[in-house]
């Protein structure tokens, strides 16, 4: 399979248009993927003092970017602006609509986060953009401010970007997950009960591993808001408390994204790290394989199907701290990426996914970025992938993860699948055939 498509993506491979290179390779397609910005918790429990009355910012309410969140978006924008306006002079000085598409999940933090890193990377009053060109020139207009177009489909069927999206499935796989030796002896533990029992008792709720995150979260969130307030309001809430609960939320995580201790984890007959890593970060990643794979097999052509794709260069994705969360773990570097190990990326945590072409060897490459927290720089991960010996990667190792961890159907389709009736049979990847779909039918007019 690898070999058969890696003819197809290598046709031609001459000719690409770019303005960066590294030695003999040439920079030719970036991928992003970001969480959100600071915000103010999703949920939290009935005893909590600070309620969705106490969160007024970003439009007030549950789960909204703060200004906070915004200006770390501006400033990774920014960011991204020089690496690759300035420095590489790849992505174009002003907003290009062809060049760039930007998909975000459908909840308010990541659209404005998305709009928020746009603005630093296309919305500043440097000269770059033309009034009245660009934008209007008129009164209240913010002088240099060029609007980019975020699109998104709805999150309940949002597979890719959303990992709470609707699917059945991946609900069986977790309960069965559960059953296992490693996951029982975890959560039956007295350090584990005992914590649950404890927040039971001082939230209001009952507390499993299901909802502990919630908990988790709103003193998180809360900490960081209501330092000063906290420990008065809430009397049970301590500093050693909070890690304790933290850290058996950060294994929770852990397991939930299918990495265990012992791999495989086989439950009756079902590997439920694979099917877990298949049906979470599983679609994104072959999401952006694909990609990859279209811009290499459409060089060269001009038929109205790949014009999308030949022009395209930075293709974004606006989501959450569990996107990429899954990602990591679909290729078994969340330890490595993600630190402390089993907790969640940071806000604005982004991966930066780079596809070269090596002129000498005419071989296609992948760098692998990671940008950890406001204030960071970025950070080249690439050899944290098993397979990978340099910062420069062959693409046929991302390759072959992504075949390893494909959905076995069309995820809207596996989604709805009976665990109890799905066999586990062996799944001939669907790349070569995507490619070769993607090129024959003009189906890309969606993007």
């Amino acid at each position: 399979m690898v070999s058969a498509i890696s003819i197809i993506g290598l046709f031609a491979l001459t000719g690409f248009s770019t303005s960066y290179t590294n030695g003999t390779k040439e920079l030719v397609f970036v991928q992003t993927l970001w969480r959100h910005g600071d915000r103010s918790p999703t949920k939290t429990f009935p005893t909590d003092p600070y309620q969705e009355s106490a969160w007024t910012f970003g439009g007030g309410g549950w789960g909204q970017l703060s200004p906070t969140g915004m200006k770390q978006h501006l400033n990774l924008g920014k960011m991204l602006r020089s690496r690759y306006v300035t420095d590489y002079q790849f992505f174009p000085t002003k907003y290009n609509a062809k060049q760039i598409y930007v998909r975000s999940t459908d909840v308010n933090r990541t659209i404005i986060s998305a709009m928020s890193n746009l603005l630093g990377q296309y919305g500043q009053d440097d000269g770059s953009s033309v009034a009245d060109v660009d934008y209007p020139a008129v009164v209240g207009w913010p002088k240099g401010f060029v609007p980019i177009a975020v699109h998104t489909v709805d999150d309940d069927t949002d597979h890719l970007g959303n990992m709470e999206s609707t699917c059945p499935f991946r609900e069986q796989v977790w309960n069965l997950a559960k059953t296992s030796d490693e996951v029982k002896n975890f959560t039956n533990s007295d350090k584990v009960q005992s914590m649950l029992a404890k927040l039971t008792n001082y939230t209001g709720e009952t507390v499993d591993i299901d909802n502990l995150w919630i908990i988790t979260n709103a003193l998180y969130i809360e900490q960081i808001y209501f330092n000063d307030s906290i420990r008065t309001k809430n009397s049970w809430f301590t500093d050693d408390l909070y890690a304790q609960a933290d850290a058996i939320n950060d294994q929770v995580q852990l397991y939930q994204n299918g990495i265990f201790k012992n791999m495989p984890n086989v439950v009756n007959g079902h590997d439920v790290g694979v099917l877990t890593r298949k049906i979470r970060g599983g679609p994104i990643l072959n999401d952006m394989v694909m990609h990859m794979n279209i811009k290499l097999a459409c060089q060269g052509m001009t038929t109205p199907n790949c014009t999308w794709i030949n022009n395209l260069k930075n293709y974004v994705y606006s989501a959450h701290d569990t996107t990429i969360y899954a990602f990591f773990s679909a290729l078994l570097i969340e330890e490595y990426a993600v630190k402390p190990s089993g907790g969640y990326p940071l806000y604005s945590a982004a991966v930066l996914l780079e596809l070269y072409v090596d002129s000498a060897d005419k071989k296609p490459y992948f760098k692998m970025i990671y940008h950890e927290q406001d204030g960071s720089g970025f950070k080249t991960i690439t050899q944290g992938i098993q397979g990978c010996s340099s910062d420069y990667c062959d693409l046929d190792v991302l390759r072959n993860f992504s075949a390893t961890i494909q959905p076995d159907q069309p995820i809207d389709q596996w989604c709805y699948s009976d665990l109890n009736k799905y066999s586990g049979v062996s799944t001939v990847s669907m790349l070569l055939i995507a490619v070769i779909l993607a090129v024959r039918n003009d189906f890309f007019g969606l993007f």
